[in-house]
Parts: structure tokens; C-alpha cells; sequence
């Protein structure tokens, strides 16, 4: 009688061997390699076994100390970051307030020590009434109340934004923004005095298409005309001395130019008038 042949090829040997079968690949081994195959799978066991306690061991540690999580350091820099930016921001416009408190009170002390020398004048010719005395004490007030109260500015906040950014609102536009730091002279320079390429306490000016030049030459009581890269100017109005007639101005501050109507407009400070001077009757001639 012949012997059942139960034999089959094992998987890992390639062997025609009693085999016996692993469910979890269904593959047939032999009794040697099958101990080897589960040698292995406990192998992959214990590799899984080590991930698993590694995995547990961090999940104890972020638990003992969240900061360690990545996405903090993430925040921490954005923090810092913005703290800079802060600082930056805070220190830019510190800077831009002082500048604009410097030149505020530097206009307002021009102001002064014109005022100062107008009074000067008053006193050393002696010549002076109620209409003069209330426009000092005018001066005075307005120019105490620049000081005291230099600048109109306010904070304005950006609410959209997660940090507040703050700007400058200032109705006084800086000086420096923008500008060439070397300026040229385009009229006067030659010391205060009433020469034709002098001035003495220019106050308004006007400047014409033709890039002409009209200037109140205050303590000169006139309005010269400058023209364009011209070496001296033309009076224009006043220049007769200071007083109240009507070919007589008396330390105009302002002037401007109505093209149409051929006239200039004038404002006659201590007069206490806006006066006209027309082309037509030549009181002046305008081109």
C-alpha cells in the first residue's frame, strides 16, 4: 500500500515539505520557515510595540509642557515681529511730531520777532493810534495762541487691523517730504533793505503762469513784481512810503494776481483794507 503523499511546496524554501498554513498571508511554510516567519512577525511586533510606547511618551510630554508645541515658536516670532514693528512705528512717529512741534514754534518765533520788530519801529518814530495798538495786541494773542496750541493733529486707529496701526493727521504738511535739501534764491538775498533786489520782511507772495514772482515786501511797504530768473524786482504798488492814501501802503501782508480783470488784489495790513489796483488806470501794469 503506498504512502499518501501530503506534501506541498513551502513558500520560503521552495521545497516539497509537510507545510502548514499562516492565515494572515496565506502562504504555506514548512515547520522551519514557519518559525522563522513568525520569528519575524514577532520582530514587526515589537517595532510596532516601540512606536506605540515612543507615541505615548509624547503625547505625556506635550501634555507636561504645551509651549513645546511648533506652532508656539510660530507665534512667539510673530510676536516678536510685531513688538518690533510696534517700536518702529512708535519711534517714527515720535519723530515726526517733534519735527512738527520744531517747525511750528520756528514759524511762530518769525512771527514774534517780526511783531517784535514792527514795535520797535512804532516806538522809535513815535507815531501810532488806537487802530495800531489793537492790531498788535491781535498779533500778540494770535501768535500766544500758536504757541500754546501748535498743532492740530490727532491719532487715528485702524480698526480693521488685528494690530492698531496709528498714523499722523497733521493740518500742517511737513516741509522736508519730499524736497531737495539744497535750495536756491529766486528773488531778494541782498540783505533787508528797499533796493529794487532787496526785500525787508516778505510776507505773501503770488506766483503767475508765467512763473512770475508778486511779492508783499512788507516792511517796504509795496508789492514788487519778480520776474521769472530776473535779478531784481518792479514796484508794482506802495512804495511811497507808509500811510493810508490811496498811492500808499502800510506793511501789506498778502497779494494776488486777477489775471482777467488785469488787477491785483492787496492786503493792507496795518490799513486794515483790501485794497485793488487796477491795470487799466495805471496804478500798476501786469503782463
Amino acid at each position: 500500500m503506498a504512502m499518501v503523499n501530503n506534501k506541498t511546496q513551502c513558500f520560503k524554501c521552495n521545497r516539497e515539505k509537510i507545510t502548514y498554513p499562516c492565515k494572515g498571508c496565506s502562504k504555506e511554510f514548512c515547520f522551519t520557515d514557519l518559525s522563522e516567519h513568525k520569528q519575524i512577525l514577532n520582530e514587526e511586533l515589537h517595532h510596532i510595540t516601540n512606536g506605540y510606547n515612543e507615541f505615548k511618551q509624547t503625547i505625556n510630554e506635550r501634555k507636561q509642557n504645551p509651549q513645546n508645541h511648533s506652532l508656539i515658536e510660530q507665534i512667539n516670532q510673530w510676536e516678536r515681529n510685531s513688538i518690533g514693528k510696534i517700536i518702529q512705528k512708535a519711534q517714527e512717529y515720535r519723530e515726526i511730531l517733534i519735527k512738527l512741534s520744531e517747525t511750528c514754534i520756528n514759524d511762530t518765533e518769525m512771527k514774534f520777532n517780526d511783531l517784535s520788530d514792527q514795535i520797535k519801529e512804532i516806538q522809535k518814530e513815535n507815531e501810532f493810534n488806537e487802530i495800531n495798538l489793537n492790531y498788535l495786541r491781535n498779533e500778540l494773542t494770535e501768535i500766544t495762541e500758536e504757541l500754546n496750541n501748535p498743532l492740530k493733529i490727532s491719532i487715528k486707529e485702524d480698526s480693521q487691523s488685528f494690530i492698531n496701526e496709528i498714523s499722523i493727521i497733521s493740518s500742517k504738511k511737513p516741509k522736508w517730504d519730499k524736497w531737495k535739501q539744497n535750495a536756491i534764491t529766486v528773488a531778494g538775498g541782498n540783505v533787508q533793505e528797499q533796493k529794487l533786489n532787496q526785500l525787508d520782511h516778505p510776507y505773501g507772495i503770488f506766483i503767475d503762469a508765467k512763473k512770475n514772482i508778486f511779492i508783499a515786501d512788507s516792511d517796504n511797504h509795496r508789492i514788487v513784481e519778480w520776474k521769472y530768473n530776473g535779478k531784481q524786482g518792479q514796484i508794482i504798488a506802495g512804495g511811497n512810503g507808509k500811510g493810508n492814501r490811496i498811492d500808499q501802503l502800510n506793511y501789506p501782508t498778502d497779494v494776488i494776481v486777477d489775471q482777467q480783470n488785469h488787477s491785483i488784489i492787496i492786503a493792507d495790513g496795518w490799513n486794515r483794507r483790501g485794497i485793488q489796483w487796477l491795470n487799466q488806470n495805471q496804478q500798476i501794469r501786469i503782463e
